[in-house]
Order: C-alpha cells, then structure tokens, then sequence
C-alpha cells in the first residue's frame, strides 16, 4: 500500500470510528488510537519508515481527523478531557470507615490485600496498572537506616523489580528510571506502613510466586491466600471497585493514587526533583501539570468567595456624596468656641489663640509653617 491509499484509509478510519454504543470517541482517545496505529506501522513485522503522525504525505488525513474532532466538540457531541483528581483526605477517611483499607494488624485477608496495595502506589508512585502482575514477594526488600529506622523499597538487584513504564520503555536510548521510593516505619501509628506490609507478607502462600494473590474465602492457619494471583482486570479496577463499595461517587480510578503522591508532596512543598524520585517522571512539567489544577478544596474556597461576593447583605450601601462632605471643611461634629487673636512684625509671625471651650469627637489636623503658636486653654 502506498503512501497516498494509506492517507485515503485513514480519512474514511478517522471518520468512521465510533464506540461500541455507536458514540464518537474523546479527542484524546482518537489521538490515542492514531498514535497505536502509528507504531503498529513502524513496529516489526510491518518496519515502515515514515509516521502517519508527523510525514506530509498525511497532511490530508491529520487535517480531517483535527476537523473532524472541532465539529464533534462544537455541536456538543464529544465530552471534554477528564483529569484524574487525586483522593482527597475525607476520602481516604471513608475508604479506612467502610473495611476497605484497615490498620496494620489486620485479620481480614481481602482488607489486608487492598491496603498493602493502596500503599506500594501511594509510596512508589506507580501507575494504573504497570506490571503490578508481575510483582513478587523477593522485590520488597526491608532495610534499616543507620539510625536503625526501617523501611520498605523495591529491591533493583532482582530482576523485574523496576519494571518498563511509559515514562521508561528501556530502549539504548533512554534514560534509567531513577525512581527511588521508600516505605519508612510509623511505629506510633495503628496504620503503620511497614508492618501492614510485614503482616501481609507473612501470610502469602509460599507456593505462588505473585505478590498480589488472591485471598481465601475462609483463611485458616498462617496461610490467607491461595496459590493463585490476582488477575490483571481485578488490579487495574481496584480502586474503582474500592471507592463504590465505600460509596465514594464519582468513583475513583488507580492513576487517582498517583496523582495523590504528586499533590500531597507538593502541598507539603518538596521539590519537584524530589517528588519525581518517587514517581517516575521524568520532566518537571509533568509534575506541575498536577499542581496547574487547583485540588477540590482549593475550588471550594474559590466557589465560596464568589457566592459571598454576590451576597445581598455583604454589599455595601452607598456612599454619601463626596460633593456633600466637601461643602465644609469643618466636620459635623465638631464644636469650637474660641477667640483668636493675629498680630504682625515685619516678616515675624505671631498666632495666639485663646481656645475658651472645644468639643471635638474626631481628630483634626492644624498646619503651621514658620509662625510660633500659643495656645491658651
């Protein structure tokens, strides 16, 4: 197929792509399904040499697909982009409530299951669903401070414990995922980290080589979990099916837990190259992308000063006129009973005055210059 019959194919592609409800896709979606196309092309077996995304030869095609996505959005056919909000605190409040999180000793092997989950991706920082099916037991790894404070982190030297993301594919050319999260110790805490995960890890079933198994329906002995992994759908619905079931609407997903460890950091003013030794990224723009839109709390406060500023009673009535009060330059309230006296030498001045009574409720302000004042009450 030449060049010139692919950009007709994609014309009548773009075009055509609906969704199983017969819906137009998202504009980031068919970006999405144009890049996927893009590297099918390019990946082997097909090796092409040119991209469907940047080549001229295509011009045609991205020119129907970027029209076509403006007149889907101007008739109000396609929903606008949806970022995903990090878990606000109330939240986490009612996933711990409702038995879907639970403390660091806990006997529920479901509830210990979510929570050891919940927090590798609040810690380290990974996303959605990247490779957590391939975890394993021997990819944590304990290890003490020098002053003896202890702490989980994924263990490099075992092969597979840094996984290949989007942000680090792992090619010749691109740069090692530096990312270096850790799990340190609340000893203080019913909820510590490290013991949750120390509880859990104890009670896998040594015959399964997965990190995330599946819990038994009714666990007995020192065994909770079947020899049997959690399957991939399940991971990467976890926080989705979390959230309904403690009755958080709209439900949350798993890239919620990543951009929670982004804001909480940055709230807590870390610095970003910090903050992406824990998440993976690899620009700072990526970082501040998250810190660009403002957290609910943040728009709650904003929608509050609006409604307080249209509030009838936090208008001001209006001001007297300004021409009324400069009638007089002497206040209302001011009362003076005083005689003045005003003699003249030469160029020397004298001002005497005999003040008999004053009544005055509000400062004045008198200027003098090169005159010697008396006052006589």
């Amino acid at each position: 197929m030449t060049k010139s019959d692919l950009n007709a194919c994609l014309k009548v592609f773009y075009t055509s792509a609906r969704q199983v409800d017969g819906s137009y896709y998202k504009k980031t979606t068919m970006k999405s399904i144009r890049a996927a196309v893009d590297r099918f092309l390019r990946s082997p077996p097909n090796n092409k040499p040119f991209s469907i995304i940047g080549d001229p030869a295509f011009t045609e095609a991205n020119s129907v697909l970027d029209a076509l996505v403006k007149e889907l959005r101007k008739a109000g056919k396609i929903a606008g982009l949806v970022h995903k909000k990090p878990i606000t605190q109330e939240q986490i409040k009612m996933l711990f409530h409702n038995g879907e999180l639970g403390p660091a000793d806990s006997n529920d092997p479901a509830q210990l299951l979510r929570t050891v989950w919940f927090y590798l991706g609040i810690y380290l920082g990974r996303r959605g669903r990247e490779k957590q099916r391939q975890l394993k037991p021997n990819m944590l790894v304990l290890r003490a401070t020098a002053a003896d404070k202890t702490y989980f982190e994924l263990n490099r030297e075992v092969a597979g414990s840094i996984p290949s993301t989007k942000n680090h594919q792992g090619g010749l050319d691109d740069n090692e995922d530096e990312s270096d999260g850790k799990i340190f110790t609340q000893p203080d805490s019913k909820f510590c980290p490290v013991a949750t995960i120390q509880n859990y890890l104890k009670h896998l079933n040594p015959q399964c080589h997965a990190l995330f198994q599946r819990p038994k329906s009714c666990k007995s002995g020192e065994v909770w979990y079947c020899n049997c992994p959690v399957g991939e759908s399940t991971l990467g619905n976890m926080m989705r099916s979390m959230s309904l079931r403690a009755g958080i609407t709209p439900p949350l997903t798993n890239h919620c837990i990543r951009a929670t460890s982004v804001i909480a950091l940055s709230d807590a003013h870390i610095e970003t190259r910090f903050i992406k030794s824990v998440t993976g990224h690899k620009s700072d723009q990526s970082i501040e992308s998250y810190n660009s839109r403002p957290s609910i709390n943040q728009q709650e406060r904003m929608s509050t000063t609006l409604s307080q500023y249209l509030q009838p009673e936090t208008v001001a009535a209006p001001s007297s006129s300004l021409q009324s009060q400069r009638k007089t330059a002497v206040p209302k309230d001011l009362h003076l009973e005083s005689s003045v006296e005003m003699r003249s030498d030469n160029d020397s001045h004298t001002i005497t005055v005999n003040k008999q009574s004053t009544h005055m409720t509000s400062g004045s302000t008198f200027n003098f210059h090169s005159c010697n004042v008396q006052i006589y009450n």
